[in-house]
């Protein structure tokens, strides 16, 4: 009994041993946790084509997270009292803490550092640019308290409590409002004008370019844009809307685009995310800290361009198209003439029109219902909603009764006046058709044959009135 006492307690010894043992080994085995000492600063809707470049302005101690900032002292004389406090003596390293005074507002601290900022800094840190996520990152930088250029302005602190930190660019740049040109005219290009010619039925195209921003302010983030064109005397046509941001085309279901009872047409595209980041990165292009805009579609020139021009107006500013007319005036070459029907041709064919049923008439191709232009009760009619750039030929069709057809007349589009806002169409170019009165042909029986049996007559008896004379004289 006493032996297994004894080896008990032996065993338990030797588990105590064993126990101290691994214990002692597992102390070994871990590895002091890895202190860091560098973070990286990330720059999110970035620039591209900006040069980014980080200054480290104090250098960041912390004592768990706690923290506080550091400066050799030479540097206490290049500090601003008004802005910041710092200490007098300096520590074993020959460094002084430096901080900001009670009271002092951030935005006086960010534009001190900006002003002075090559006073503390050291060389340049530049940042790396990803262009897939318009970013700019900064890696491995001593903690502190740094300084971001590049337009951006913008300080911040990483050290170890917070060893990585984002800011936003937030592309202050002033946006530039869209402008309106007319691209194309029926499928022929135009140099992008502000005015040009047509009749009514052409397709104009349109485009609007201007550029925006992702930030309204610095604390506003623009969370979306949106443009609105009011048409006159024509018909937008939404299925031909392309919106580009960026130079990229822009898919349907990434902006809207409506049109009102009016004919107003409205573009919103949106800027943010889900999560309230801007989708769209800025652009350095001609215009640093901007995103370009360009929006194209095409609308149809309608019947009231005949009365007015058709017009587009934006906040930027607006185009305006032109059609042409002329007037017909019927004469017998004195006086007014009614009872004629005439039609206008070009291309090989009569022209349709809308009868506006007071003495005007308005081509259109579309929805125009006649040929006939009627003057058997007017001797002056208008013709409007042309285009200038044609030449065309009025023929006559129905005759004034008594008078002679008038031959068919070339009327050239440049010889067409301009239909300005609130025209009077007896200020159109006039073009005067005269038909001339027939003259009655002779007919048997009547007054024409009478003479030629009278003056006949008289040369009969007159020839044998000198015959007789003669005769008598021979026989005397």
């Amino acid at each position: 009994m006493k032996k297994m006492k004894k080896i008990f307690v032996l065993l338990i010894a030797m588990v105590m041993v064993l126990s101290v043992g691994v214990t002692a080994f597992a102390a070994e085995d871990d590895e002091p946790a890895a202190t860091t000492t560098t973070g990286s600063i990330t720059v999110k809707n970035a620039t591209k084509g900006y040069e980014y470049n980080a200054y480290k302005i104090f250098d960041a101690t912390y004592n768990g997270t706690k923290v506080s900032y550091t400066t050799p002292a030479a540097n206490a004389s290049k500090l601003d009292d008004t802005v910041f406090g710092w200490s007098t003596a300096a520590d074993s390293n020959g460094n002084i803490s430096v901080w900001v005074k009670d009271g002092v507002a951030d935005a006086t601290v960010t534009d001190w550092i900006k002003a002075h900022y090559t006073d503390f800094a050291g060389s340049a840190i530049p940042g790396v640019f990803d262009d897939a996520n318009s970013t700019v990152t900064f890696s491995n930088l001593d903690f502190g308290y740094y300084y971001i250029t590049s337009g951006l302005g913008s300080v911040v602190t990483i050290d170890s409590a917070a060893p990585t930190a984002e800011v936003y660019d937030k592309n202050e740049t002033t946006p530039v409002d869209p402008t309106k040109t007319i691209v194309s005219v029926d499928g022929t290009a135009q140099n992008e004008v502000t005015e040009a010619n047509a009749h009514v039925g052409s397709v104009v195209g349109f485009k609007l370019a201007g550029s925006t921003n992702n930030w309204i302010d610095k604390d506003t983030i623009r969370e979306s844009w949106t443009i609105t064109d009011t048409p006159t005397n024509m018909e937008i046509d939404l299925s031909t809307v392309v919106v580009k941001f960026n130079g990229t085309a822009l898919a349907a279901d990434a902006y809207t685009a409506t049109k009102a009872e009016s004919g107003a047409l409205t573009i919103t595209v949106p800027m943010v995310d889900a999560n309230k980041n801007s989708i769209y990165p800025a652009n350095l292009g001609t215009s640093a800290g901007l995103i370009p805009i360009e929006i194209t579609y095409s609308a149809t020139i309608t019947k009231d361009a005949g009365k007015n021009p058709a017009k587009n107006e934006i906040p930027g500013g607006g185009t305006t198209v032109y059609t042409y007319g002329f007037q017909v005036a019927k004469t017998d070459g004195t006086d007014p003439l009614p009872g004629a029907q005439f039609e206008l041709w070009y291309n090989g064919a009569a022209l349709k029109f809308i009868d506006n049923g007071d003495g005007t008439y308005t081509y259109d191709a579309t929805n125009g219902t006649v040929t006939t232009l009627d003057m058997t009760t007017n001797t002056t009619i208008a013709i409007v909603g042309l285009d200038n750039s044609w030449t065309y030929t009025l023929k006559e069709i129905t005759v004034p009764e008594g008078y002679n057809q008038a031959e068919d007349k070339e009327i050239a589009g440049s010889s067409l006046t301009k239909i300005t806002e609130g025209l009077a169409t007896t200020a159109l170019y006039k073009e005067t058709v005269v038909n001339k009165a027939g003259t009655v042909l002779p007919s048997t029986g009547g007054i024409g044959t009478t003479i030629f049996y009278i003056v006949g007559a008289i040369l009969v008896i007159g020839a044998g009135v000198v015959l007789v004379t003669r005769r008598r004289m021979n026989v005397q």
